[in-house]
């Protein structure tokens, strides 16, 4: 007989340990079971913030995101910044603020958020069992049966689901069990991603070059996003992470114009330095740059990288079809948390906080439904 839990949680990224840690600490360890496809919990988690893990921001406001904001508004409002870091800190996770409000942990390593989480989980009791590819999820007398590739089973009265999105995901991804419980997606496709150009002989004697730029992205003249920041060249684009923010919304023909000294203007320029940008740019940039194109060094979109190069997924479940605990109105007992939903924040600890705000908000809401 398969063993059961009063909480399956279906997913060991962000959302999912931080979700198995709070709902272990309201309905005690023991009732809850983490299942993970991949090998281990959390791979995606140490790669967050170049390994560094920017897990909130203190400026977080619906207006970095995107998706059903109008719903996630109120979520983002119960859960602050503040409120987030509170809590890690009970967990005895120290935190340190950078620069544009961008919180990291106290040890500026991806490994020490996993670590305390896994230890909490560890501390509780939490039964973890990587390896566990849900094949198919089916309710039965008031419990659903979750069952594995491989045959193994685990019933559970609830779930939670947080398996993640397609972004940097291997063979495993949660959106066929979506379907099984009777819900849909809004048309998915990467974000957060480098950016392919047509000027890929250009790129690629750039490559590696990096500078400080301010960026448009505009079709047919028309300005659609407007950014600054550091800009890499790659072998086929741009990356960067102002790139990175305009790539949702560039589409094929679209240009990308880089200001390399947004400081000046050409005639400042003239006049400081006599038309040459040896001693403005670097050695690369200043040998094929022209001059008179420095404010607007530009190239034409190709398309964005797809989701094994993309940070997150753009798109997912509609919130109007949870309530606002994110509990499913199609499947009662299920949650769904993060990356699945139709919400994707800018760069700068905003997708992970969604991640955890989610994972807290359900967690509370299951202990409710377990202990009316």
């Amino acid at each position: 007989m398969p063993k059961t839990y009063t909480l399956a949680v279906i997913g060991g990224g962000a959302s999912g340990l931080l979700g198995a840690v709070r709902a272990a600490q309201l309905l005690g360890g023991k009732q809850v079971i983490l299942l993970e496809a991949a090998p281990r919990v959390g791979k995606k988690l140490l790669a967050t913030g170049n390994g560094r893990c920017n897990l909130t921001n203190l400026r977080v406001d619906v207006c970095h995101y995107h998706g059903d904001t109008v719903r996630a508004q109120k979520l983002l409002t119960a859960f602050p910044p503040q409120r987030i870091l509170a809590y890690f800190q009970q967990l005895g996770l120290l935190c340190r603020e950078q620069s544009e409000g961008r919180v990291y942990p106290y040890s500026m390593q991806s490994a020490t958020v996993l670590n305390v989480l896994r230890g909490q989980l560890s501390c509780l009791g939490v039964a973890e069992q990587c390896g566990f590819a849900v094949q198919t999820i089916q309710r039965r007398h008031g419990d659903y049966r979750v069952q594995a590739k491989t045959g193994e089973c685990v019933l559970a009265k609830y779930l939670l689901l947080s398996t993640g999105g397609l972004a940097q995901a291997g063979a495993e991804n949660g959106y066929s069990l979506l379907e099984q419980l009777h819900h849909s997606t809004t048309p998915l496709k990467p974000a957060l991603a480098p950016v392919r150009v047509r000027e890929v002989r250009l790129v690629r004697s750039l490559k590696g070059v990096r500078t400080q730029a301010a960026v448009t992205l505009s079709h047919g003249g028309k300005v659609l996003r407007q950014t600054k920041g550091e800009v890499q060249f790659t072998e086929h684009g741009l990356s960067g992470i102002c790139i990175f923010e305009l790539s949702r919304d560039a589409l094929p023909g679209d240009v990308i114009s880089l200001d390399l000294v947004p400081e000046y203007s050409l005639p400042q320029l003239q006049k400081l330095t006599g038309g040459r940008l040896d001693g403005v740019l670097h050695k690369a940039l200043a040998q094929v740059c022209p001059f008179e194109q420095c404010k607007h060094f530009c190239f034409t979109v190709e398309q964005a990288e797809d989701f094994r190069h993309a940070q997150v997924t753009a798109g997912g479940v509609p919130l109007e079809q949870l309530d606002n605990t994110c509990q499913s109105l199609f499947s009662p007992g299920v949650w769904l948390t993060g990356e699945l939903l139709n919400v994707d924040g800018d760069c700068g600890g905003f997708n992970l906080h969604w991640a955890w705000s989610t994972a807290l908000c359900a967690a509370q809401a299951i202990f409710e439904e377990a202990h009316p």
